[in-house]
């Protein structure tokens, strides 16, 4: 026979070998699958990370009443617009802040002069958020599953890898 030896001692016939990608191919896929398996830990440690950040901002912010003075148009692409809702509120203080929201939905749920939640901190009004799930959590929400998502990768390859060696 034409083939190799294989690790296991049986032979190797010229087709599979043929089959089988070149180095720099095999180098380039092994990156490829590293980078991925090392992105979903990654991503999710940011995920807990500003998870843990907002959950302290929640847990120490004040609370006051707002009302939606407008609402922003953003673009990230021509075809779809997304919202800012554009809020006032009055800090403990007295003053009066007018903050844009950094979170942009496709359907704004909010009308002008509807009257929302508002958390801030008492050093920081300038940095308020709507008490809303959406204004809140939804980065932190979308960093955890694309973060999960990518990290059963890792463990697919192990688990295939574990069944094939068996």
């Amino acid at each position: 026979m034409n083939g190799r030896i294989s690790a296991r001692g049986a032979a190797i016939s010229p087709a599979i070998l043929s089959a089988v990608p070149s180095l720099p191919a095999r180098i380039i896929a092994y990156l490829f699958v590293g980078v991925v398996c090392a992105a979903g830990p990654v991503v999710l440690l940011i995920a807990a990370g500003t998870g843990i950040e907002r959950a302290l901002f929640v847990h120490s912010s004040l609370k006051a009443e707002g009302v939606i003075v407008g609402l922003s148009p953003v673009r990230p692409n021509r075809s779809k617009t997304s919202w800012r809702p554009v809020f006032q509120f009055s800090a403990e203080d007295g003053r009066s802040f007018t903050v844009m929201s950094n979170i942009g939905q496709r359907r704004s749920t909010w009308k002008q002069g509807e009257h929302v939640a508002v958390l801030y901190q008492a050093d920081h009004p300038e940095n308020a958020h709507l008490d809303s799930f959406a204004q809140l959590w939804m980065p932190e929400v979308i960093l955890g599953v694309v973060g999960a998502a990518f990290s059963t990768i890792p463990l697919l390859i192990l688990l295939r890898r574990r069944r094939s060696n068996a």
